[in-house]
């Protein structure tokens, strides 16, 4: 199974860590880290390099979009969401708080549900309906407003 995860400028790396470490304890997924650039700059200012940067994720069985502040510009990015949108066969659609933005931008939540943190409700409202839950999930796409046992039962299914 592809997996990708995408990086972005302003990513939260405790996110990132997260879903990599995670996933990468499948022995079926074939993870590859994904940004629309060469180089990402994380919350803090550290560098990050992807292992692949400019090359369109169509072929990922998975993509995943982990949260981060950087998504509130990016769901306004015409260039970014081009290239997401190249995923849009993708069998799973998985964003992390903030990184769900991205994929409402890119209009993969358009007459669906998703759920996100408190404080972003309205922003995601302009897309699609809100749920309150932790974990949306809405055809092909999986919100997660926070990181818990719930995805994780729910990521071993998909993954094992």
């Amino acid at each position: 199974m592809n997996v990708a995860v995408v990086m972005y400028d302003r990513i939260n790396l405790i996110s990132l860590a997260n879903v990599l470490s995670f996933v990468k304890s499948f022995q079926k997924a074939k993870i590859k880290t994904c940004a629309f650039k060469p180089e990402i700059v994380d919350e803090y200012e550290l560098k990050i390099t992807p292992e692949v940067s400019g090359e369109s994720i169509y072929g990922a069985d998975i993509i995943i979009i982990p949260d981060g502040i950087g998504a509130l510009n990016l769901r306004h990015d015409e260039i970014f969401l081009s290239w997401i949108k190249s995923a849009s066969n993708a069998k799973i659609k998985l964003g992390f708080d903030l990184g769900t933005l991205i994929f409402a931008g890119a209009g993969f939540l358009n007459n669906k549900s998703a759920c996100i943190r408190g404080g972003y409700k309205n922003a995601l409202s302009e897309y699609c309906d809100v749920s309150d839950t932790k974990v949306c999930e809405s055809g092909d796409v999986i919100s997660v407003s926070e990181w818990g046992d719930e995805i994780k039962a729910i990521l071993a299914k998909i993954l094992s």
